[in-house]
């Protein structure tokens, strides 16, 4: 026996709300696969902002996102808290691909991002935060910001050579392991013989 669609509603209402965050993401993930589903969840900001849950709080906002024509006004400012202010990388990995995929438009919570994204704990997250700014170095506005960011992550051993690239610095020169191990024991063979101690 069919559901009838009042009563389907009622209970995709009460699963957003269940108190297992497995159910409250699967009627979430489902709803992001099936466009004629997500209006029965109600609305999905609070979902984003406060669920406890980052899976959820990640697929409520790829809701938003797959719905962007009726939230244009509110996403790029949610993106950007998203970003700023989530615990986890999930969420943050949603909001800045959707900032990256509408970057000539939100340029400017693009800039607003860029010191908390670069030095996120996620690489993806990081590694995006980087791929946009070369569109920041082109405005006048951000460039001089932009760049003066940058310089203080020229030698971050994860991302120093994707930020010289963007600079447009050249690479920097690691020295080779073995001439090092081999420096370093020709400098101990140069020890003064009475400056060691002898412990027999």
């Amino acid at each position: 026996m069919l559901m009838q669609p009042g009563k389907f509603t009622g209970y995709c209402y009460l699963a957003v709300s269940h108190a297992d965050w497995e159910v409250r993401d699967t009627v979430v993930e489902i709803a992001a696969a099936v466009p004629c589903f997500r209006p029965m969840l109600g609305p999905l900001t609070p979902l984003v902002k406060f669920d406890p849950s980052p899976y959820v709080r990640a697929a409520a906002l790829r809701c938003l996102i797959l719905d962007s024509q009726y939230h244009q006004d509110e996403l790029p400012q949610l993106c950007e808290s998203v970003v700023l202010l989530d615990a986890d990388a999930e969420p943050r990995l949603v909001a800045i691909r959707y900032l990256q995929g509408t970057l000539a438009k939100n340029i400017s919570h693009v800039f607003r991002i860029l010191p908390k994204a670069i030095e996120d704990t996620d690489d993806e997250v990081r590694r995006i935060m980087i791929d946009m700014c070369p569109s920041l170095l082109v405005v006048e506005e951000y460039a001089a910001d932009t760049a003066k960011e940058l310089q203080e992550w020229t030698e971050d051993a994860e991302i120093g050579a994707a930020v010289r690239e963007v600079l447009g610095e050249p690479a920097a020169e690691r020295p080779d392991p073995v001439e090092h191990i081999l420096a370093d024991m020709m400098n101990a063979l140069r020890v003064n013989i009475d400056d060691t101690i002898d412990c027999y």
